[in-house]
């Protein structure tokens, strides 16, 4: 069984990756009694920087863009995007029970094979925490299922219509 550690649901790192990770945005995480920032040589020793985001800019988007991933019936919707070796992803689980809130991690990577050894070991945690998926697992994804996802915006994303627009 893997050594996981959550330190920004619903993402999870390994055990290894846990000193490369920090809490990126308006709000200060602590754990433990310390703030979650990456230290210097972890970054260096692993080659990459996990960053979990957090906004208070939330809206309702439309699928379309969205992506999906199901293994053996845990399933996750999904957006990526790279710029260099630095990859962002806004994921969430699809449980059933509610539309998937999307959280976001960024992976800034000195090469290719560091930010591939990075997705993983980096997991989105379904069901609870019962069950993940790593971001190496998710792939591209098929076109997620119609419904609406409450994500943050990026820019270009069409936002949805209410009834007064």
């Amino acid at each position: 069984m893997l050594d996981l550690v959550c330190l920004s649901e619903p993402f999870c790192v390994t055990r290894d990756y846990e000193a490369a990770s920090e809490a990126a945005g308006p709000f200060r995480v602590v754990r433990d009694g310390r703030p979650v920032e990456a230290a210097p040589e972890a970054v260096a020793r692993l080659g990459v920087k996990v960053s979990f985001g957090g906004s208070d800019n939330l809206v309702t988007l439309p699928a379309d863009g969205l992506r999906q991933t199901c293994v053996d019936g845990a399933c996750v919707v999904f957006r990526s995007w790279c710029e260099g070796l630095t990859c962002t992803l806004q994921a969430g689980a699809v449980d059933g029970r509610a539309e998937p809130f999307l959280h976001q991690i960024s992976l800034a990577a000195v090469s290719a094979d560091a930010l591939a050894r990075a997705r993983a070991e980096v997991f989105v945690s379904v069901d609870g925490g019962r069950r993940r998926l790593s971001l190496a697992q998710l792939g591209e994804g098929d076109p997620a299922a119609p419904g609406l996802y409450t994500a943050p915006v990026r820019p270009g994303d069409r936002r949805l219509r209410g009834p007064a627009d």
